[in-house]
């Protein structure tokens, strides 16, 4: 497994609006990357297995460029990064680095395409984009995850009527914020990591969306109080006995944190709101998992839980 480093600072979205222009310019876009990449590297990418993209941009095009500095992490000379981006900026803003006579990427960014087409950029930790696949190797607590499989479901699911605010707990990159932001008023993020917060800032800015309310802190406690027409989670749900990662397994044993995040849900939400989660779930011998996931429905609320699949405990490890 790989490994990540934390950088030690992140970048700011000061010209993020001037970063984006280059990038949509470049055709950095999920469709651009389709079109130069094809089918098979594409894939290949989105299963972190990066040497069909680099056979794929060996030219100098500006797209091959930002392809290998913000999605393959490899250096590149100073004039080629130039060419494909507002340099000054990006270096000044923290975007990229100038190292050895090379300047190579502080964060990850990458393309995402919106339900209408629209084109968003997801910004996270350097090796953790793609489902998390350098960052579930990653002794760092505080590294923040792309998008993956349940990111996207989730999305997918999500009631997307107009709402007056909405709540993503647990923010991450802030994929549920951005999809929040196009049919909610206000939208309110929140995480345990303060890093998220700033990751999901970037995101918002680099996608060309509205900003977000950022509140630090565990489950509902930075917005106690307050009552939302949508609530969404994708929480760290993973169940291990160490529950020592932030980002995988929430610090809570067993399915204790997506047990809590269901049960206080209820008093979060406005009338004929709703609360959309993905989680995991124990089953227990001797008790149906229905009996199980009833004991967390909030008094009041109607719930449709729906389970996709259920594995062996050693298939799960």
């Amino acid at each position: 497994m790989s490994t990540t480093s934390l950088t030690t600072s992140l970048p700011v979205p000061a010209h993020a609006a001037r970063l984006r222009e280059a990038l949509l310019a470049a055709d950095f876009t999920a469709d651009g990357l389709l079109d130069r990449l094809g089918a098979p590297a594409y894939a290949a990418l989105a299963r972190s297995e990066t040497v069909p993209a680099l056979r794929a941009t060996r030219g100098d095009s500006p797209l091959e460029t930002l392809v290998r500095l913000f999605l393959l992490q490899e250096a590149v000379e100073p004039a080629r990064a130039a060419a494909a981006l507002p340099l000054e900026e990006a270096l000044a803003d923290g975007w990229v680095v100038e190292e050895d006579g090379a300047v190579r990427a502080t964060v990850d960014v990458r393309p995402y395409g919106g339900p209408e087409g629209e084109d968003w950029f997801i910004v996270s930790d350097l090796g953790c984009a793609v489902g998390g696949a350098g960052g579930i190797g990653s002794k760092e607590e505080g590294v923040v995850l792309g998008v993956g499989g349940a990111s996207t479901t989730l999305a997918g699911i999500t009631v997307r009527t107009p709402v007056a605010a909405a709540l993503d707990l647990g923010t991450g990159s802030g994929i549920q914020a951005l999809h929040a932001a196009r049919h909610a008023t206000l939208v309110t993020a929140t995480d345990l990591n303060p890093r998220a917060l700033d990751f999901t800032r970037l995101t918002l800015a680099l996608s060309g969306a509205r900003e977000a309310e950022l509140l630090e802190g565990s489950l509902y406690e930075p917005v106690d109080g307050d009552t939302y027409d949508l609530v969404v989670s994708n929480p760290p749900f993973v169940i291990s006995p160490g529950a020592g990662l932030t980002y995988r397994d929430g610090g809570m044993s067993g399915d204790d944190l997506c047990r809590t995040l269901v049960q206080q849900a209820g008093e979060r939400l406005n009338d004929g709101g709703y609360a959309q989660f993905l989680a995991n779930w124990q089953h227990v011998d001797g008790e149906e998992w229905q009996d199980r996931l009833r004991s967390w429905v909030p008094r009041g609320c109607d719930a449709w839980i729906v389970q996709r699949e259920v594995q062996d405990i050693t298939q799960y490890t």
